[in-house]
């Protein structure tokens, strides 16, 4: 894995907008011909469909690892007082584990499927639903939530009312949550493991067996998409 810096700029000039991004790039190998890496060799981008493939497992993996992380690294916050950093944890695990399951809109990545990555452990495949259940229900959608408001007064012996105020109340995360969404979001990366292992060596074997006057055409430079932003809206709008 060799980290490295990438600057990207886009600008749209009728609402001078400018915007400038910092990227940070890994390169994790997915599939060899046994041959050590070493400084000679010079990248070249691949297209298709198992190129696509390798490169959303790849994706998922990160937004896993990342769920991981802020499990075993925070996960005590989440059993404690449930303050503004537990939730905001808490939340960011839950995001980030479904939208690698759940359609994020034209172009995204192709998804995860938890009937095959949870198919030989029907108990998970029950826990993965309890979890979806609990973010569109209260974390999205804000349904049967688990935090809410009530109002009320402040009445004297007599009626005579004094003051009227609102409570606030917030539920603590449940032990047993915590430790579901940790199960699930281990055997989703032992899944993506053995994908990505797949669908490396696929993928190797079709650029083995273009001709080498193909593989040289392929592009030395890595094309990398810029996010999609709202800048022509917000110029349309003007």
């Amino acid at each position: 894995m060799r980290p490295t810096d990438f600057d990207g700029t886009r600008s749209n000039v009728s609402i001078e907008i400018k915007v400038k991004r910092v990227w940070s790039l890994s390169w994790d190998s997915a599939a060899s011909d046994g041959t050590d890496w070493h400084n000679a060799l010079q990248s070249a981008q691949l297209a298709g469909h198992k190129a696509k493939k390798l490169a959303d497992l790849s994706l998922h993996q990160y937004d896993m690892s990342f769920c991981e992380r802020l499990l075993k690294e925070h996960g005590s916050r989440f059993l404690g007082e449930y303050d503004d950093l537990s939730r905001g944890l808490w939340i960011a695990v839950l995001t980030k584990f479904v939208c690698c399951f759940r359609d994020s809109g034209k172009g995204a990545r192709s998804l995860l499927k938890e009937k095959k990555v949870y198919a030989s452990n029907s108990k998970a495949l029950q826990d993965f639903e309890w979890i979806l259940a609990l973010r569109n229900k209260h974390i999205v959608h804000d349904e049967n939530s688990y935090y809410g408001a009530a109002a009320f007064a402040w009445l004297e012996q007599d009626g005579d009312v004094r003051q009227v105020a609102s409570m606030t109340y917030v539920t603590q995360i449940d032990p047993t949550l915590a430790a579901m969404m940790s199960n699930l979001v281990g055997l989703a990366q032992d899944y993506i493991r053995i994908a990505i292992a797949d669908a490396g060596k696929a993928l190797l074997a079709e650029v083995q067996a273009m001709t080498p006057e193909a593989r040289t055409a392929l592009p030395k430079s890595i094309h990398v998409a810029l996010p999609t932003d709202h800048y022509d809206d917000i110029r349309k709008k003007r």
